[in-house]
């Protein structure tokens, strides 16, 4: 994040602490684009983790704060960081629908005939379940691009997994795991599979290099 909403995300988190409970929309008003997207991922991911005075199952059960919980699960606990909540977010602004957003993205890549597969790969980034680090930078610039925000910004969003500076002394275990509440309902059905074993350099095709060779 800037340094503003950077700043901005250490004041929630003093007030929080502190016994408030700032409203979120309030705070992130004065940010856009990625910066507002990151801003509020970073804050639920706070709210989710912070420690509370008193598990109590059933008021938890249907409240806000498990909606946050839910919302914020593939981040907290995948290997993407802050993409299963802030890419939906973007496309979301950007009145694109994910359908849409695959067939440019394949286009511009240059593998428009395995839009499938691009479409296997990009469903994984939203899910939290595709390592950022094998994600190249490629791949980033042209999905930014038909965002609105820059490459180097979406790596950074997925490289980030911890609110700065507003985790101190919690442990990265995600929330509702440690307070023992219900287990997640069933996720919607995942779009077309494809062979996600693991596959010698040789093997991969241009896709598989594009989104898991980095």
């Amino acid at each position: 994040m800037t340094g503003d909403a950077d700043r901005l995300l250490q004041d929630f988190a003093a007030r929080w602490r502190a016994g408030e409970r700032p409203d979120l929309d309030a705070f992130a008003a004065g940010l856009d684009g990625l910066d507002r997207a990151e801003f509020l991922a970073r804050a639920e991911a706070f709210v989710a983790r912070a420690p509370r005075r008193r598990w109590d199952p059933d008021a938890f059960r249907g409240s806000a704060a498990e909606s946050v919980v839910e919302q914020l699960e593939p981040s907290l606990g995948g290997v993407a960081g802050l993409w299963p909540s802030v890419l939906p977010d973007l496309r979301h602004r950007a009145r694109i629908t994910r359908r849409a957003l695959v067939d440019q993205l394949a286009e511009q890549l240059g593998v428009g005939a395995q839009r499938e597969k691009v479409a296997a790969y990009y469903h994984q980034m939203e899910q939290g379940t595709l390592a950022a680090a094998g994600v190249s930078q490629r791949v980033l610039d042209v999905l930014g691009g038909l965002l609105s925000v820059s490459g180097e910004r979406l790596r950074q969003a997925g490289e980030a997994i911890a609110p700065a500076g507003a985790g101190e002394g919690t442990d990265p275990v995600f929330a509702r795991r440690a307070m023992e509440a219900p287990p997640p309902a069933a996720a919607a059905a995942p779009p077309p599979a494809f062979d996600e074993a693991p596959r010698s350099p040789e093997r991969l095709d241009e896709v598989d290099r594009l989104f898991r060779a980095g």
